[in-house]
């Protein structure tokens, strides 16, 4: 009876081992991808400072986390662009936009990069058709 018990027992953990081993085939296996949810989500233009700012996805501004962006704007048939460093436009972009020039000019920010509370950067998306109008001047009267 006993040998007849271990015939039995060793049949069952052969049969056990086995299934468990083609239980587990590359067919039945799923990939599980996990996507970062990011912290800030989009830019806003600041025409007042002239300044970029980012918001976070429960809409509050964050000033000074925009890094860098790109300023593009087209002038006649010339396309022109300026990387800047930091969320403020440079005093000399300001004056060639407001005061150098007589028509409104239409210019994208694009390339914007902000920085998280984290430490990690992240590029927003490109904020296009933003009028910036120059400087009004006294106008005598004839």
């Amino acid at each position: 009876m006993n040998k007849k018990l271990n015939t039995i027992l060793l049949i069952f953990l052969v049969y056990s081992s086995v299934s468990c081993a083609f239980a587990q085939t590359n067919s039945d296996l799923k990939t599980i991808t996990i996507k970062k949810e990011a912290t800030l989500v989009k830019a806003a233009f600041d025409e007042a400072e002239y300044k970029v700012i980012a918001f976070d996805r429960f809409g509050n501004p964050h000033e000074s986390a925009v890094k860098s962006f790109v300023i593009f704007y087209k002038e006649k048939n010339n396309a022109y662009e300026k990387k800047i460093t930091g969320n403020v436009f440079t005093e000399e972009v300001i004056n060639y936009l407001t005061k150098k020039r007589k028509t409104a000019t239409k210019i994208c920010i694009s390339s914007i990069i902000a920085e998280s509370r984290d430490g990690h950067l992240e590029e927003l998306p490109s904020l296009c058709d933003i009028v910036i109008f120059p400087d009004c001047k006294k106008v005598k009267k004839s």
